[in-house]
């Protein structure tokens, strides 16, 4: 059974979702994994030990992470510590996105981001399931949304009609209905989201310190051999 868990990643030009998926024995390896990577920061900079890994607040220093503002290379540490436990559980990432300014040019009433990315990303999770011989379905799990009743009616109707467009996909390996969670106690939400954040920033953000581009270097390549599929639509 596999298990993909989704976040999302966005600014006002474009739109990402993440998924992060494995067995659920991965999942369970992760949280412990991710237990103790939380129990020697909060040894080590008073961080709370139940911190979310929230790659934002990370790398931002905020939130529960504000011990960390200032400290780029042990916020860095602390990031490349939690790729490399997903990377060795046997985490695989797909990433789809679209730009936005593009989209909303094409089309005169066009879909919402969210809406556009998700069909394309659960198509390819669909394709994943297949390429592994996953003979049970995937279960997805979504970080919990405002519009996520819409996005589980969007998922229902992909199902009965296929999704639009030239891979017009039923879904077949994904478990109805989409579940959505609160990412507090999920460590592969957690993963979902740290991979999000990065695949958003190295693809919107020019580092221009090199210890930030560095550090950047450092964080993609815990991820980059973990990728599966990789796609940003420009409509």
């Amino acid at each position: 059974m596999l298990i993909a868990y989704l976040d999302e990643s966005y600014n006002k030009d474009f739109y990402y979702i993440a998924a992060a998926v494995a067995p659920v024995e991965a999942w369970e390896e992760l949280e412990i994994s991710f237990a103790e990577i939380k129990r020697k920061t909060s040894d080590a900079h008073g961080t709370p030990i139940d911190a979310e890994l929230h790659g934002h607040e990370i790398m931002g220093g905020e939130g529960e992470w504000a011990p960390l503002r200032g400290k780029h290379r042990e916020a860095a540490g602390i990031y490349i510590a939690a790729l490399r436990q997903a990377r060795a559980a046997g985490i695989s990432y797909l990433f789809r996105g679209v730009d936005i300014n593009r989209l909303n040019a094409r089309y005169k009433y066009p879909e919402q981001p969210h809406s556009v990315v998700l069909g394309h990303l659960l198509e390819r999770i669909d394709d994943h399931a297949h390429k592994c011989r996953e003979t049970d379905q995937v279960i997805v799990v979504a970080d919990q949304v405002a519009t996520q009743d819409v996005h589980k009616k969007q998922f229902e109707g992909y199902q009965l009609t296929g999704t639009p467009g030239y891979r017009s996909n039923k879904l077949a390996r994904i478990s109805t209905p989409i579940n959505f969670a609160s990412s507090r106690h999920s460590a592969g939400l957690q993963a979902a989201d740290l991979a999000a954040y990065l695949h958003h920033r190295r693809n919107t953000v020019v580092e221009n310190h090199p210890a930030a581009r560095s550090a950047m270097r450092r964080l993609v390549k815990e991820v980059l051999p973990s990728t599966v599929h990789d796609w940003t639509w420009i409509p």
